[in-house]
Parts: C-alpha cells; structure tokens; sequence
C-alpha cells in the first residue's frame, strides 16, 4: 500500500509566495512593498465588484477585464491562489461561461479576505 503523502501526486498548490514580496522589496525597499500592498489593498475591492457586477449583469467583456487585472495584480503580491481563481474566472468569461463565473467571484471574494490579512500582517510587520 502506498501512502498518498509520499507519492508524486500534486501537493495543493500554496495560496500565498512569499518569494514575490522579496522581489519586490529588492527591487524597491519596504517602500515600494508597502505602496504595492495599499495599492492592492484599495483596487482589488474594486476590481472585484467589477466582476461581480459584470457577472450580474451578463457583460461578459467587463468580467474578463475586471478578472485579468486581478489576476495580474495579485500574482505580483503573491497572492497565487487569488491569481488561480481570477485566471479561470478571465477565461471562462472570455469564452462567455457567466454562470460558473458568478461562483469563482464568490470564492474571490472569500479568499479577498485571506489575502487581507495575509498582506496587513506583511505591511504590520507579523508575517513574513
């Protein structure tokens, strides 16, 4: 019998990459890292609703734009799984599937959450 932890079957991909954050505090200091993370922080709401009204109101075209800069946005933070969803939610969009986009939205806006509390204890200094 094999035990399914020791295989070479695929772990769950990991939610967050700490490794993006240290690029960006390379590239640019605590100052840039904490200007990315408020920047976020304000849009991703935004961005989010966009979706969510685009999904609501059957504009295909507008979900995948809100969904594709979500999805670019929190790659950059590394906010990965945040990417995941934003990326099959832009494709399924592009390809006009609105009714499985409405529910990869609502599990945008749970992991939003995460993400939040993930990146406030970046900036705050209790999470690496």
């Amino acid at each position: 019998m094999t035990d399914e932890s020791t295989t070479d079957a695929p772990a769950e991909q990991a939610p967050f990459d700490p490794a993006a954050l240290d690029r960006l505090k390379r590239f640019g200091g605590d100052k840039l890292l904490h200007e990315m993370i408020a920047l976020y922080l304000a849009g991703a709401p935004e961005r989010i609703a966009a979706a969510r009204a685009g999904t609501d109101g059957g504009d295909a075209p507008a979900t995948e734009l809100a969904l594709h800069s979500l999805k670019s946005s929190s790659a950059q933070l590394g906010a990965m799984r945040m990417q995941r969803l934003s990326e099959q939610g832009e494709q399924l969009a592009k390809a006009g599937t609105l009714g499985i986009v409405g529910f990869l939205v609502q599990d945008i806006e749970e992991e939003f959450v995460r993400v939040q509390e993930w990146l406030a204890g970046v900036r705050d200094g209790r999470t690496a």
